[in-house]
């Protein structure tokens, strides 16, 4: 099967890509589910005649880190993340190809610095242990390291395929109204 030229070919890893923005999404809706229940949770050991259980807190702060690092890398592929728009507002393509794939560039050195602490993280902060559940600090940093991972290779993809085909843009409706 050939492809159209009204077709993009089809790149041998976008079924990867999905499948791990799904388990990426999986994780991160977990951990929202899961902050939501235990504080809600906690609000409600506050005023009714149950046994306070402390774990609930450290659980809410473990799922809050994990949430945040896991969704990092989708937010690169969708186009989620913090960007100046304003630049994509410039008449040369060449300037915003530009800036856009510097940009991804820089998220790239930034996960990648990332990438080490957490690599470092998990080998230095095995003795320690969590306050309540008593679990390695290091279990902790898993997620953390494969979200800065997610994000590092994400975006470096991003770059070559910014660099490539040029800039992507920001679809927003022109009839909008803009508020004064």
């Amino acid at each position: 099967m050939t492809d159209s030229p009204t077709r993009p070919a089809r790149r041998f890893w976008q079924p990867l890509v999905r499948v791990l923005t799904a388990l990426e999404m999986t994780i991160g809706v977990l951990c929202l589910f899961t902050i939501f229940v235990l504080v809600l949770f906690q609000a409600l050991q506050r005023y009714l005649p149950i046994a306070q259980v402390a774990w609930t807190g450290e659980v809410s702060r473990f799922g809050l880190v994990w949430l945040t690092f896991s969704a990092a890398g989708i937010l690169i592929t969708t186009r989620g993340h913090i960007a100046l728009e304003i630049v994509d507002a410039a008449r040369s393509q060449l300037f915003v190809r530009v800036v856009q794939a510097f940009a991804m560039l820089v998220v790239a050195a930034v996960a990648c610095m990332l990438v080490v602490e957490a690599i470092e993280l998990i080998d230095s902060q095995g003795i320690l242990k969590s306050a309540v559940l008593r679990i390695p600090m290091s279990w902790v940093y898993i997620p953390v390291l494969i979200g800065v991972v997610s994000t590092a290779i994400r975006s470096l993809i991003q770059a070559v395929q910014i660099a490539l085909t040029g800039p992507i843009f920001s679809e927003f409706d022109e009839d909008a109204e803009v508020a004064p």
